[in-house]
């Protein structure tokens, strides 16, 4: 599990399908105004801050190991409430979820997933049984994805073989709408992060 802010709450979540959230601008899990709610029955493993959410926001999306779900602010005694978005869904790794452009990218365990409002397959029809059939499963959580977005690049980081860090990428390119694929420098990388502060990405390894 882990925790995901949406300001002004702190949430967390974990084993059993249970978010909870914290008093309104405190870390406080247990005064007035703080909850926990069951929302699935799976382990919920991310959850990302949802932009353009309701109009009685916060909202945020959550990953279990079989659905997507919506947690939205409605206040009262209730003060959140949860819907899911899709529960046939399945996610690789906690770190392999970004967001770009209010768009959510993610590899499942046998194909790839986009969230725009509506949960739909990413299509992949030029190298995706080469990440699927290639990737070392026992290490599927070192998996991560970034983006390059100067030039629309998704980039899904997997351990190809018995590696058990990053050694290849295949890399959806957005505007193109097309896949390709490339070894990642110097035995791999274990983690990336895309242009914010600095002209380039980075990646560490």
């Amino acid at each position: 599990g882990g925790i995901c802010i949406l300001h002004p709450y702190l949430t967390y979540y974990g084993a059993a399908g249970v978010v909870g959230w914290s008093v309104a601008n405190s870390t406080d899990l247990n005064g007035a105004g703080s909850g926990a709610a069951r929302v699935t029955g799976s382990k919920v493993v991310k959850g990302l801050p949802l932009r353009g959410g309701p109009d009685n926001g916060p909202s945020g999306l959550y990953w279990s190991l079989d659905s997507l779900l919506r947690l939205s602010f409605v206040g009262g005694s209730t003060v959140f409430q949860a819907d899911t978005l899709s529960a046939t869904i399945s996610i690789l790794s906690p770190s392999a979820i970004i967001e770009d452009d209010g768009i959510y990218y993610w590899p499942g365990i046998d194909r790839f997933f986009v969230f725009n409002g509506v949960v739909r397959e990413l299509i992949n029809t030029f190298n995706r049984q080469f990440f699927f059939e290639n990737l070392n499963y026992a290490y599927r959580a070192a998996c991560f994805t970034t983006k390059v977005s100067s030039r629309g690049e998704i980039w899904f980081c997997f351990p190809y073989g018995n590696a058990t860090e990053c050694t290849h990428a295949i890399i959806y390119n957005k505007r193109l709408n097309c896949w390709y694929d490339t070894i990642l420098p110097n035995g791999g990388r274990s983690a990336g992060v895309w242009a914010q502060v600095y002209r380039y990405p980075l990646m560490s390894g």
